[in-house]
């Protein structure tokens, strides 16, 4: 900054001599050709109208559409395991047995305990009908009708309650009997046949994971994510449609993966890593070639081609009333002209509000020069 101030006085000393012996009414007179600031050939450029397909890279992990850490949810023996890690099991597929002898049991108990209270109440429901027949005669005390009402009420709300406890006892016992929650890619068992398991235990009986289709995660800064989704807000509320985007893998080992993925969502909070948030796309994996927790390069390419005009990025300036440019008018005055901007595409930034084809603007040192100023433009060798 000090040496453009030393050249920019150089260059102004000799105009500021010269006119000391020039009359008053020139020295009033506008900015001429001679007083304009030069500027280099390769300061200025001219905005271009092109057709990109906008693109992305970024680095992402695998993670499986959906896995369970199965424990049993009651206490026994194990019997029996009916598989083996790395199998693909099938959703609904008997997978463990536990030992069902003590429950069985409970079973029989709340069955016999159901009976019995089914043959109570009918003896009081018999009882209060005879009761309601004789109360109006006097035949009965209103003691006893009195205990004939209670004892009904009692015998339904026994048969009630027996019927909730075979109703656990059953349920109970189904839970020795442990089945694939989904369809998916099964770990080595987690307990050995004879040991006691429940839902205390520390390590679960398996776990399954669902790889077909499968996820990937990949991480964006915050300030390309609040960019983009404050600019797609934007286009979509001005009828502007925004392209689908095409989203890849490239494998480990440079490989690239056989299918297209589709962006799902964005991470529900920003803490995954900081400065960064999350965004997951789904990849179908029917041959399974992806496994949870493989490190993978994403790379993301617009379906629609988009035509725009675009500037380089050290083109644009940002203050508080938004992005602009230093533009070059026909009669060679700069003038600050707020734009827009959209996609990315390398270096240059697309804008779809400020600026038309052919317009001229300064690419390099725009921030030192101010609107209203005349320059003059030349080639290196002039």
């Amino acid at each position: 900054m000090h040496n453009w101030k030393i050249v920019t006085v150089a260059m102004l000393l000799p105009l500021a001599i010269a006119g000391c012996d020039r009359g008053s009414q020139e020295k009033t007179a506008g900015p001429s050709a001679d007083t304009a600031v030069v500027l280099a050939a390769d300061q200025v450029g001219t905005v271009a109208t092109r057709t990109v397909n906008p693109t992305f890279e970024l680095t992402g992990i695998t993670a499986a559409y959906q896995s369970a850490r199965v424990k049993p949810q009651v206490q026994a023996r194990l019997l029996a395991n009916h598989f083996a890690g790395g199998e693909q099991v099938a959703e609904g597929q008997l997978l463990v047995e536990l030992d069902p002898a003590s429950f069985e049991a409970s079973l029989a108990a709340a069955k016999a305990q159901l009976e019995s209270a089914q043959a109570a109440s009918t003896q009081a429901v018999a009882n209060w009908k005879r009761a309601e027949e004789l109360k109006p005669d006097g035949f009965i005390s209103e003691l006893d009708y009195d205990q004939a009402k209670a004892s009904f009420s009692s015998a339904g709300a026994a048969v009630s309650e027996a019927e909730a406890a075979l109703q656990k006892a059953q349920l109970n016992l189904d839970r020795t009997r442990i089945v694939a929650p989904f369809s998916g890619r099964i770990s080595p068992p987690g307990h050995a046949v004879g040991d006691l398991v429940g839902p205390l235990s520390v390590n679960p009986l398996f776990e399954l994971v669902q790889l077909d289709p499968m996820y990937v995660d990949g991480a964006v800064e915050q300030g390309k994510y609040n960019h983009f989704v404050l600019l797609r807000k934007k286009l979509d509320a001005e009828g502007v449609d925004v392209p689908e985007l095409k989203v890849s893998i490239q494998l480990t080992g440079g490989e690239e993966y056989p299918y297209s993925g589709k962006f799902q969502s964005w991470d529900h909070s920003a803490k995954a890593a900081p400065g960064m948030i999350v965004g997951r796309t789904l990849f179908p994996n029917p041959d399974q070639i992806l496994l949870p927790g493989q490190n993978v390069i994403v790379r993301g390419e617009a379906i629609e081609a988009v035509t725009a005009v675009f500037v380089p990025q050290r083109a644009v300036l940002q203050d508080q009333q938004g992005h602009y440019v230093i533009a070059v008018g026909d009669d060679g005055v700069l003038v600050r002209r707020n734009i827009e901007v959209g996609i990315r595409d390398g270096a240059d930034w697309s804008v779809y509000k400020g600026l038309e084809e052919g317009d001229r603007v300064v690419v390099r040192g725009a921030d030192r020069l101010a609107p209203g100023t005349r320059v003059r433009i030349v080639d290196d060798t002039q």
